[in-house]
């Protein structure tokens, strides 16, 4: 059923920064509970995890305790799915088409094929937080979180198997190994049905070109430029990566802790860093949770804490920051792009924007 209206949490480093951010904020707001943002629906205590473009002017939004929220007109006006499928936190969606898919804590994998109007859970045999999903189509699929995990299917979701990668050696020494039993994936982005990248904690970069069957290192070239420049080949000084996205086999950007920005020309065989902890001048050294590209070529606007957000127009060379005609104090965590540059981005203390230029500019709902 659903209800119409006017109108999680990453484990470790990233949940302790989202905590310690609401808490600031809402301390610093004098009427933060249930503060009405232009509509009854969303308040300040909201936290919203991601948001996917279906097809049209569809989107759907999934956050904190098993809210998902669904418009029909690009954001205009949108609809809570009630009852939530699961009262666990969803902390990414993603759409092929109507048929979408929804993961988040104690393993959830929730389906729909209706452009997200109804919703069904998947079994998958873990109890692990799933924090990222990828289609390819309405059959092949993979989902990445906590412990290593990682899981695919190749029927849309009927079944789903489940594994755990080992971790990778490059950049662990003899002291440092057994620091690191396992590896938080926050990201899983896959091209193909051969072809896909995970990222994580430790500034871990994994790649398969098997359909997820066996997963290689490639985050050793960016350990190799930070020895270059004087520093030591040792993972533990790699803040996280949390999104990853490739627009073929051979281009992609990965975005994480720190303002850390990477990419590569060559599927990942060798990543170079674009920013890292503030080296860049355009790009604060505060984390980045997020980024999408707008359709346009070149075209890709990330999002970070503290209300960051960042557009370029050279696919992530270069960055300046979008114009928020909001105050956003908070962190901002999903970004997605519809037709003909509208969009949607969503974050904590229910933050919840709107644009229709390719997001170079964003404003809240009106009404």
């Amino acid at each position: 059923m659903e209800t119409k209206t006017k109108s999680g949490q990453f484990q470790r480093c990233l949940g302790l920064l989202i905590t310690l951010t609401l808490v600031i904020g809402l301390a610093g707001c004098q009427k933060a509970e249930k503060v009405q943002l232009n509509n009854d629906l969303i308040t300040f205590t909201d936290k919203f995890f991601d948001v996917a473009h279906a097809t049209g002017n569809v989107f759907v939004i999934v956050g904190y305790n098993g809210r998902i929220l669904r418009t029909e007109d690009a954001g205009k006006t949108w609809r809570e799915i009630l009852p939530h499928p699961v009262e666990f936190s969803l902390n990414q969606v993603t759409f092929v088409g109507n048929y979408g898919w929804a993961v988040g804590h104690a393993g959830t994998i929730l389906h729909t094929r209706d452009g997200g109007k109804t919703w069904s859970k998947q079994q998958i045999d873990t109890d692990k937080t799933l924090f990222a999903i990828s289609f390819i189509d309405q059959t092949h699929g993979w989902v990445s979180g906590d412990e290593s995990t990682v899981g695919w299917t190749d029927n849309g979701g009927e079944t789903w198997h489940i594994e755990r990668v080992e971790v990778s050696d490059i950049g662990l020494s003899e002291e440092t190994r057994a620091a690191v039993p396992d590896v938080i994936y926050y990201g899983i982005n896959f091209v193909d049905a051969q072809n896909g990248w995970m990222v994580g904690e430790y500034g871990n970069i994994r790649h398969t070109s098997d359909g997820g069957k066996t997963w290689d290192a490639q985050h050793e070239s960016l350990l190799d430029e930070m020895v270059a420049k004087g520093g030591h080949k040792d993972i533990m000084l790699l803040g996280a990566f949390f999104r990853v996205r490739f627009t073929d086999r051979n281009h992609g950007m990965a975005v994480g802790a720190g303002g850390a920005i990477a990419a590569t020309d060559d599927g990942g065989k060798k990543w170079h860093w674009i920013s890292r902890e503030g080296e860049k001048k355009d790009v604060p050294a505060i984390h980045l949770y997020s980024f999408a590209q707008n359709g346009q070529d070149g075209q890709v606007v990330a999002v970070g804490a503290n209300g960051t957000v960042l557009a370029s127009k050279n696919g992530g060379v270069d960055w300046q920051p979008a114009k928020v005609l909001f105050g956003v104090f908070t962190w901002v965590n999903g970004i997605a792009f519809g037709d003909e540059g509208k969009g949607v981005l969503v974050g904590g203390r229910g933050v919840l924007l709107l644009t229709t230029d390719g997001g170079q500019t964003w404003h809240p709902i009106s009404g």
